[in-house]
Order: structure tokens, then C-alpha cells, then sequence
């Protein structure tokens, strides 16, 4: 299915979209299956709280300058798909350089 960013407006202190693959569109309604592993309904009321990702966002990058989503949304999918494929590096300070 698409991928898409999902607007989640919990009241909590982090409010920020989550990313999601469409499952089943059907009489008005989107069924949604977001990075956690949850299913959604979002209804026609709600339409507007689904937006299209960036296709640099669905499989992630190396250089997070390189997203297309360049957001919050965008930098916390992108580390979770680099965590999710332990691909999680730091470079030195400088080329040739090493960490203390």
C-alpha cells in the first residue's frame, strides 16, 4: 500500500505525524497500519489528518540531509528504520580522525 504520514493530535506533550502504510480503503474510511504496529481507521471527517510521504522517507537514506520529508516526523521515521536495521553509526569529527 502507500505510505503515508498520519497526524496524531493526543494532547501529549509530543505531537508529531507518525508514519503509516494504507491497508483497505473502503466506504469513505482508510484503514491504516502505523510504525507501531497499530491498526487506524480514519474516516472521512479525518481526511485531512493523512498525508502523502516522500518516497526518500519510506525507505530512509543515509544522509538525513538527502529526506525529502525534511521534518520531525520525517528525522524520527528515518532513525527508526535505521535502529529497526541496526544501522546506527556515528562518524568522527573529521575524516582520518578517531573518537578519544
Amino acid at each position: 500500500g502507500e505510505h503515508v504520514w498520519l497526524e496524531t493530535n493526543t494532547g501529549g506533550e509530543f505531537n508529531t505525524a507518525i508514519g503509516a502504510v494504507v491497508k483497505l480503503m473502503s466506504s469513505g474510511k482508510i484503514l491504516l497500519l502505523d510504525d507501531e504496529g497499530k491498526e487506524q481507521w480514519v474516516g472521512a471527517s479525518n481526511i485531512n489528518s493523512v498525508r502523502p510521504m516522500h518516497p526518500t522517507s519510506v525507505k530512509g537514506v543515509d544522509d538525513m540531509i538527502r529526506i525529502g520529508d525534511l521534518n520531525e516526523a520525517g528525522i524520527l521515521h528515518n532513525l527508526l528504520i535505521r535502529f529497526r536495521e541496526n544501522i546506527i553509526y556515528v562518524s568522527p569529527p573529521h575524516p582520518g580522525e578517531t573518537w578519544p
